[in-house]
């Protein structure tokens, strides 16, 4: 049986030191599909979507039937006498539970951890329909100028309040 010839590599691969550890503790099947996904990367074949908010420049690749894994990396230049020019760095391979991956991700590259997620700070603020309205407070009429009529609109919602 004869396979396909396969691409030859497009990147260069390199390490955060913990992030190999993080690989070979993964389980069997979880490191088999991670590394035949790194090889993809490498290869040019796949690319993971992009992370967002802190997160911005990183990109993940999801491991497992239920996606319970997560493999983060970037792209970084090679070092000089590299035989490519650009290389597949993996920050982390770690299970996305509780957001697990994320969380060591920052640790790792040094990026703060947001005090407050934009869920979280949804939740904290008030509808502008539920804040206190000021009171509005009627100008007295000026002597000799003629009293201006209440204002009405015909708005397809009905009278304004």
């Amino acid at each position: 049986m004869t396979h396909p010839p396969q691409p030859p590599p497009a990147f260069g691969l390199s390490f955060h030191p913990e992030a190999l550890t993080d690989l070979l503790a993964a389980p069997g099947d979880m490191r088999d599909l991670g590394l035949a996904l790194i090889q993809d990367v490498v290869r040019a074949q796949v690319r993971g979507p992009a992370l967002t908010a802190e997160l911005a420049g990183y990109r993940k690749l999801y491991l497992g039937a239920q996606v319970q894994y997560r493999i983060v990396y970037d792209y970084r230049p090679a070092p000089p006498g590299s035989s490519h020019r650009t290389n597949v760095h993996i920050v982390a391979v770690r299970p996305r539970a509780k957001h697990d991956i994320y969380d060591t991700v920052r640790a790792r590259v040094g990026r703060p951890c947001p005090a407050a997620g934009p869920r979280a700070y949804a939740a904290r603020s008030r509808s502008p329909q539920v804040w206190p309205r000021p009171a509005v407070t009627p100008t007295p009429p000026v002597p000799g100028l003629p009293t201006p009529a209440p204002a009405t609109t015909n708005s397809p919602k009905g009278p304004s309040r």
